[in-house]
């Protein structure tokens, strides 16, 4: 996975782009990926972005003409996705309303 070495300018960058691609090699591996792209503030001269933003483009079934995408945000289960997950609570909740939206916890299959 070659990246332009611009996005790689700095400690911090090289680091996080280190893990990330840790990351994305695994989902590779489990997904029927046609392509990657990175998007959002890592794309940008910003030195601290909060994230590496993807878009990942699916390998679909022939002939499958629906539209369809999903938004998901992956963090470790760890303090800093616990954090994580605090801040998407926050900025729902500033976005919507308090009251006008639910996170709904969906059970996770047994691994074997």
């Amino acid at each position: 996975m070659k990246i332009p070495e611009k996005l790689l300018s700095n400690k911090y960058r090289r680091e996080t782009w280190k893990v990330v691609s840790g990351i994305l090699k695994d989902i590779q591996e489990a997904l029927p990926v046609a392509s990657l792209e990175v998007m959002g503030s890592f794309a940008t001269k910003k030195k601290r972005p909060a994230d590496v933003d993807f878009i990942v483009l699916l390998k679909t079934k022939k002939g499958l003409k629906k539209k369809w995408s999903v938004d998901f945000v992956m963090a470790p289960d760890n303090a800093h996705g616990k954090e994580v997950a605090r801040d998407a609570r926050k900025w729902m909740s500033q976005k919507y309303g308090a009251k006008n939206f639910e996170l709904v916890k969906l059970k996770q299959k047994a691994s074997s």
